[in-house]
């Protein structure tokens, strides 16, 4: 079921990433794109020829995609009602998991420092303003189940930025709607106060048309929210005509334990990594060889009570893995290099090694922190850097909403003494055009 690999043997496969080629998609993938396109296109093939129809073609040809690829005829995307209306007609109980989220979300983001500030010190006032971004775009995946938590995930941080409109956009299902559920987390944020637009729309056809605007869909200023692969692709695509928060991979999770930890545990959240999708990664690190047969036997037993068994199969054996270690350090230096979305420490004293852990998009230390929490309700956007992008990137959070607009005001005497080094330095690079300023300056009373 999940194999068993040396550090040496893990480098050379299940370390290995390619999430977006075309040998990595799915056979029924590869099937949808031979039949709506005539060819065995690749991903990025197939999401530069629908980006570049629905620049053309506008609504005319997401409606001849979601058609083509969703088998639904829709005309009229934007759904225009009152999304709190939704609130009342989930199950109460989900209804409070909802609200507890929202309040741990919310709290957890307005921690987060967005200030603008000025430094008087410098002759003058120097700083920065920090901006809202005013209207983002939000990719809500649909689909079999549909994630009413990235609904909260996405939305809340940018309530706290103070963005001035959310634009979303997810998949229609069969019939042509969005579930029920959905709508009702769209509802939360509606009442927060914030204008939201939401659409009938998915895969790379939403990603363009909020890149690029519609009859319908307006144009949005940054594009977020997680998706499949054309999703992504699309996202990537039209970056520099809209911003984005990243381009995310399928989920990924290591865990590291030593003699500590429980194979139970271990077992179960491996489980729930790898019934996400075929493609999702679920990696287990460990030294303590005893451990590993023992993990071993419990994904054997506790797979028979998981739903998604075949989608958890998959995974454990195309993606997922066992790697037996040296040490505990060396455990670490293996998850470092790989860079995971999620890292769990399922070991005697998990704060002790915080500093020598580099790379991650979030950490959870111990059995009682584990990752299923910080995908639902523990405050931190399960929004997070995937594919190694957690060497160099962060996870979602108010940062992403905002921009800085650099503020400068010299005092007459500072804008003076600054001057001659300024003209050096334009004169040097061969830019007279430059050093004209200052020295036309210099021929006023009163001025330089």
């Amino acid at each position: 079921m999940i194999k068993i690999y040396s550090k040496e043997e893990a480098s050379k496969s299940i370390l290995l990433r390619n999430y977006f080629s075309k040998e990595r998609l799915p056979q029924r993938v590869k099937d949808s794109i031979k039949k709506n396109f005539g060819k065995e296109f690749s991903p990025q093939e197939v999401v530069k020829i629908i980006i570049e129809d629905v620049k053309k073609r506008k609504d005319r040809a997401l409606t001849d995609w979601t058609l083509k690829l969703d088998n639904v005829s829709i005309t009229q995307f934007e759904l225009k009602e009152d999304f709190t209306k939704y609130l009342p007609i989930i199950s109460p109980k989900l209804r409070k998991a909802l609200e507890v989220a929202y309040s741990r979300i919310l709290s957890f983001h307005k921690s987060q420092p967005t200030s603008s500030w000025v430094n008087n010190d410098l002759g003058g006032v120097l700083g920065q303003i920090i901006t809202p971004i005013q209207k983002v775009g939000i990719y809500i995946p649909g689909g079999s189940f549909p994630l009413i938590s990235s609904v909260l995930m996405t939305a809340i941080p940018a309530i706290v930025a103070g963005t001035k409109e959310i634009i979303f956009t997810s998949p229609p299902d069969k019939n042509g709607e969005i579930s029920p559920k959905i709508l009702a987390s769209c509802g939360m944020i509606q009442k927060a106060g914030i204008k939201i637009r939401i659409f009938k729309l998915g895969g790379a056809q939403a990603i363009a048309a909020l890149a690029f605007g519609t009859t319908q869909v307006p144009r949005v200023d940054k594009i977020f929210g997680p998706g499949n692969v054309f999703v992504n692709l699309a996202k990537k695509q039209v970056f520099g005509n809209v911003g984005i928060d990243g381009i995310y991979g399928p989920t990924e999770a290591i865990i590291i334990a030593d003699e500590s930890a429980k194979p139970e545990l271990i077992a179960a959240d491996l489980l729930a990594q790898a019934e996400h999708d075929p493609l999702a990664i679920p990696i287990f690190l460990t030294h303590v060889k005893e451990l590993i047969s023992r993990v071993q036997e419990e994904i054997n037993k506790q797979l028979t009570q998981v739903d998604r068994k075949d989608i958890a199969e998959k995974s454990l054996e195309s993606n997922g893995g066992i790697i037996q270690t040296n040490s505990l350090e060396d455990s670490i230096q293996i998850s470092n290099d790989f860079a995971p979305e999620h890292l769990s420490l399922l070991i005697k004293n998990p704060f002790e090694v915080i500093p020598q852990i580099k790379n991650a998009g979030a950490l959870f230390l111990g059995e009682e922190s584990f990752e299923v929490l910080g995908d639902y309700i523990a405050g931190p956007s399960h929004v997070m850097p995937t594919n190694g992008s957690a060497r160099y990137s962060s996870p979602l959070s108010v940062i992403d909403f905002v921009k800085a607009i650099n503020l400068i005001y010299l005092t007459k005497n500072e804008s003076k003494n600054l001057s001659d080094y300024a003209e050096i330095l334009a004169l040097n690079e061969g830019l007279t055009g430059h050093a004209n300023t200052i020295s036309q300056r210099r021929k006023f009373d009163g001025g330089l």
